[in-house]
């Protein structure tokens, strides 16, 4: 009877753990679809994506200059113009990586469409899309143009929230070329 107890106890509590990630991912995917600014308040970090966004940009962009030769022959000018376009990028992702901007790039989004509206059964397909990383945290890949975006969640007492947004490595030699 006691180990009949105990494992009715821990398949509980797995399924609890469990289930309060399927329903955080889905509560992202309630503020997305229906622009609900305070569900994404309080299911992203948006303090630590919009830094992770930050840093992702400056480093790819101080990569891709440091190759230019144009750069190189400019010297300090060059240096002065990496700088600027730095703070430029600091000032884009302050302004759009936030719940209103968001809002925003959602709205004027030809992708938008084809967000598949939240459901019972959209919360339990939450569960195939899962990849647990560590105990207190787990990443889903979503798809866009058939590039897989691993987007991070980390567990705060019985909440996940977004904290972590991966990019491809050449995302900005694509923004760069169009």
């Amino acid at each position: 009877m006691k180990k009949l107890s105990f494992l009715l106890l821990l398949i509980s509590l797995v399924s609890i753990y469990i289930f309060s990630a399927m329903y955080s991912l889905h509560q992202v995917h309630k503020s997305i679809y229906y622009d609900n600014k305070q569900l994404s308040k309080d299911y992203v970090e948006w303090e630590e994506v919009r830094t992770n966004i930050k840093n992702y940009i400056n480093v790819s962009l101080a990569d891709k200059i440091a190759e230019d030769e144009d750069f190189k022959k400019a010297g300090e000018l060059g240096f002065l113009v990496t700088g600027l376009a730095g703070k430029f990028v600091e000032h884009a992702v302050d302004t759009y990586i936030n719940p209103e901007g968001l809002s925003f790039l959602i709205k004027n989004s030809s992708e938008s469409s084809k967000i598949p509206e939240p459901s019972p059964g959209t919360l339990l397909a939450g569960i195939f899309l899962m990849k647990f990383d560590t105990f207190g945290s787990f990443h889903v890949d979503l798809e866009s143009d058939g590039e897989k975006i691993p987007v991070h969640f980390r567990r705060i007492g019985f909440k996940w929230k977004v904290k972590q947004i991966e990019f491809s490595d050449d995302l900005i030699n694509r923004l760069i070329h169009n």
